[in-house]
């Protein structure tokens, strides 16, 4: 059996979400690393996911302890129907909650062999914005300050003298790059058998250093 998971991001409107198709056979370490791909997370902090009744995820050291191993519980170990949903939470700081529903359920004969994104909705929030509140507020500022650039740079002022956020030079709120993700989830299957990347932490740059920006 496989699913088609819709992904929202709550708390934020207008929405950010995913569309992935993956299998039955997907641990949950996968299935984390899977949804930080898609979203656009880094995996820089720690995680937990909630389903039917249960709190599941990886034990890092000086993290959360978890009574299952997340490398040994798949997705299709449970008993999903359409509409079943579970929650996704990533960084208990920003507490970025993620709502997940199964809307489809899908013969494996109708899925690829790797986890794929099929479709998405605006890019995923900078990491340490201070979850959705701060991710709103950090939005209008960055705006702002795009406006108020555009009298400088008609002024002609250097913008490089602002002392600004790195990411307000960088960071386009409404774009979003399936090819990217979907290259990525390909390398995320090619690295689901390696300890080293299922119990990474800190950034997926040495991972995906072959994979385009």
């Amino acid at each position: 059996m496989g699913y088609q998971l819709k992904i929202h991001l709550l708390g934020i409107s207008p929405q950010i979400c995913r569309r992935v198709l993956v299998r039955g056979d997907t641990t949950l370490a996968e299935l984390h690393h899977i949804f930080q791909v898609a979203m656009g997370w880094e995996n820089w902090h720690l995680h937990s996911f909630h389903l039917w009744g249960k709190e599941y995820g990886i034990g890092y050291v000086g993290g959360i302890y978890f009574a299952d191993d997340a490398r040994q519980v798949h997705l299709g170990d449970f008993p999903w129907r359409l509409n079943d949903k579970f929650t996704y939470t990533y960084d208990f700081g920003d507490h970025w909650q993620h709502q997940v529903r199964v809307e489809k359920l899908l013969p494996p004969t109708a899925l690829p062999a790797h986890p794929v994104c099929i479709s998405g909705r605006r890019a995923c929030p900078p990491e340490e914005v201070g979850g959705p509140r701060g991710y709103d507020q950090r939005t209008l500022d960055q705006f702002s300050w795009r406006y108020e650039a555009l009298d400088q740079l008609l002024d002609g002022e250097d913008l490089r003298e602002d002392d600004v956020p790195t990411w307000f030079w960088t960071f386009r709120p409404e774009h979003f790059d399936k090819g990217q993700v979907n290259e990525r989830l390909a390398k995320v299957y090619q690295l689901k058998g390696n300890p080293d990347f299922l119990y990474s932490q800190g950034g997926y740059a040495y991972f995906f250093a072959d994979t385009k920006r």
